[in-house]
């Protein structure tokens, strides 16, 4: 047991020596400054909020360390992660610190650009919409369309007032009938396309599509 315990303590002091020396190596060494453009991201963004337009998504900074460390320093080793868990609905001015920049053990932060950043979050909403199929050619001679069903009928459309104060609808990409001699059940895309939103609760639909004879 000694002899266990004798051994382990030989470690731990050659351990204890190996990092005071690797310490005094690198203190001794004469400190350099460069600079990186680091990526921004952000966390922490209130429930219900969104951000729109186009934040800042890169910072310029300066930092300083033992020539030993700069030397083999990378720009992958340094990000901008800011927390704007406390920003409200609207235009919010945020302040980056050199605490918002996440460097290697003793690579410090001296200078950044900007100093800040505005940035804008917007409330989201959640509308109900019904769900319309648009219907292209014409069935068989002597036949005709009578009826068109959906489901779901509607669908929730998620974004911000602006996205969603003028929508009355969501329609289908055109469903061609034309030749249909009998009643047709299909799924078809919800069509998306020029609206401006965040998410549909539901990307396709099922269409059943009634044709009867012409008397």
């Amino acid at each position: 047991m000694k002899e266990l315990f004798a051994s382990n303590l030989k470690l731990k002091l050659l351990a204890v020596i190996f990092s005071l020396a690797l310490w005094f190596f690198v203190a001794g060494q004469s400190r350099t400054e460069v600079g990186f453009i680091v990526p921004i991201s952000y966390k922490g963004i209130p429930k219900d909020l969104i951000m729109t337009g186009v934040p800042p998504d890169e910072v310029e900074i300066r930092v300083t360390g033992p020539k030993l460390f700069i030397n083999n320093l990378s720009p992958s080793q340094i990000s901008a992660e800011l927390d704007i868990s406390g920003a409200k609905e609207g235009v919010n001015t945020l302040r980056i610190q050199p605490t918002d920049i996440i460097t290697p053990m003793g690579v410090d932060v001296q200078r950044l650009r900007p100093s800040s950043i505005d940035f804008r979050l917007e409330q989201i909403t959640r509308v109900e919409l019904p769900v319309r199929a648009r219907i292209s050619g014409r069935p068989a001679p002597g036949y005709r369309v009578v009826d068109v069903l959906v489901y779901p009928k509607t669908v929730i459309a998620t974004g911000t007032r602006k996205e969603t104060r003028e929508l009355k609808e969501v329609q289908t990409r055109p469903i061609d009938v034309t030749g249909l001699d009998s009643s047709a059940s299909l799924t078809a895309q919800v069509d998306a396309s020029g609206l401006e939103l965040r998410n549909l609760s539901a990307e396709k639909v099922e269409v059943k599509i009634v044709v009867r004879k012409e008397r």
